[in-house]
């Protein structure tokens, strides 16, 4: 099973045993004011529980949950997950960073501490040319997380509502192709 350990943070991949933790998290509305838009129903969270356990048999990389080393408590989760960039002619398939905190923790820096760990872990041993990531635009905390990972960050030109970081991988030789969205610098 893949860990990984930060100065705060233990990730590790998500177990059933995990459903009321990661519920207690995904139920807030606040972590969900932006997508969906609306708090997680424990079913929906098992829904969701599911697919993410299953993302690591299939894939082999997938959500972290996020656990506190001072309170052994999961305050959120942070991963990697397959995104299909869609605007009509223009597709892209990528893998998106993705996160979520508990808001008792927010501003403390520990979702920037989790991303980082993964990004490098993506990099490293995944080996992964980039990594995207998306936000709607009044998500001024999310995108403030983007920048702090380095990312490129620009409003999508397709979806005004949206905006796109990207991240590439400095141990790459050659840059990765320029996503199909154009405007990010």
């Amino acid at each position: 099973m893949i860990t990984i350990e930060t100065e705060r943070l233990l990730l590790r991949p998500f177990t059933a045993d995990d459903l009321h933790a990661i519920y207690a998290v995904l139920s807030r509305r606040a972590v969900w004011q932006y997508d969906p838009g609306k708090p997680r129903s424990l079913d929906e969270t098992r829904t969701l529980l599911d697919r993410w356990i299953a993302d690591y048999e299939h894939l082999g990389f997938g959500r972290f949950a996020v656990v506190s080393k001072e309170t052994g408590a999961i305050i959120g989760y942070c991963g990697l997950q397959w995104l299909l960039l869609d605007h009509g002619v223009y597709k892209s398939p990528e893998v998106e960073i993705f996160y979520a905190l508990t808001p008792e923790y927010w501003g403390q820096g520990f979702i920037t501490e989790a991303a980082q760990s993964v990004i490098q872990f993506a990099f490293s041993e995944i080996k992964l040319k980039r990594i995207v990531s998306t936000a709607l635009g009044d998500n001024t905390r999310s995108i403030g997380v983007m920048r702090r990972l380095g990312m490129r960050v620009a409003r999508d030109p397709f979806e005004q509502d949206w905006i796109v970081g990207i991240i590439e991988n400095p141990l790459v030789a050659t840059p990765a192709p320029a996503l199909a969205i154009a405007g990010i610098h």
